[in-house]
């Protein structure tokens, strides 16, 4: 199947994070306005802390918006490598600290161990209105790193969520499974640099998702991944 996606180039990261952030407002407003709630996925990494920290002072309902993780590291949540504490900094501060947050870590010693505690938190979310991806270098996505033991269940499985082995330390991870992730009405990868775009641009040629997995994300004819480059 061909790989489906749209490019959205930008200047700067500056522009890119002030069009990323309006687009994020519209898709919740329109959510509320329609069914009362809105549901968001974002991802951790520096590369999405500006645009955080835009969305934080943006005056609108937060208190009927529900966020959670698209994958979080097996640490403590105050620990620096936390998605969640970075979210916590950036993001669910000023305004947007009335939105109402799921964690992805529970007090489960190992994330293989913490899946159905997650899986039950996050039945509070049937499908999401936006979903916010990163890449690394290695073209993972989410915690879909290539090749790794359990990627075949994160492509497969219909639950909401599973544990993940990562390449990098710290190596245990949750994550959300692919297609709870393809639920969402807007789905969009934030990437900056040559080095991501290059990366990005041989995927787009490739076909094989366990050795590049941000291919799973644009191997379905909807959502259509959207790509905010700078």
């Amino acid at each position: 199947m061909k790989n489906k996606y749209q490019i959205n180039s930008f200047e700067n990261n500056e522009l890119l994070s002030e069009a990323l952030c309006e687009r994020i407002i519209a898709e919740i407003l329109n959510a509320i306005h329609i069914k009362g709630k809105a549901y968001l996925a974002f991802s951790g990494g520096n590369t999405p802390k500006k645009m955080f920290e835009k969305l934080s002072n943006v005056d609108i309902p937060w208190n009927k918006v529900i966020i959670t993780l698209v994958d979080e590291r097996w640490v403590e949540t105050y620990d620096i490598k936390s998605n969640e504490n970075l979210l916590t900094q950036y993001l669910l501060q000023n305004h947007a600290k009335m939105a109402q947050f799921i964690s992805l870590k529970n007090a489960a010693i190992r994330a293989s161990d913490g899946v159905k505690i997650t899986q039950n938190r996050l039945k509070a979310i049937e499908t999401f209105d936006v979903v916010i991806l990163g890449m690394g270098d290695d073209a993972h996505t989410a915690s879909f790193f290539p090749h790794a033991t359990e990627l075949k269940t994160a492509f497969d499985t219909t639950e909401r969520c599973c544990a993940s082995t990562a390449t990098v330390e710290p190596y245990e991870r949750m994550t959300l499974s692919r297609k709870f992730l393809l639920t969402t009405k807007t789905l969009i990868l934030h990437i900056e640099g040559k080095n991501k775009k290059e990366v990005f641009d041989k995927a787009c040629q490739n076909h094989d998702m366990f050795s590049m997995p941000i291919i799973s994300m644009m191997q379905q004819e909807k959502p259509i991944l959207e790509v905010y480059y700078a």
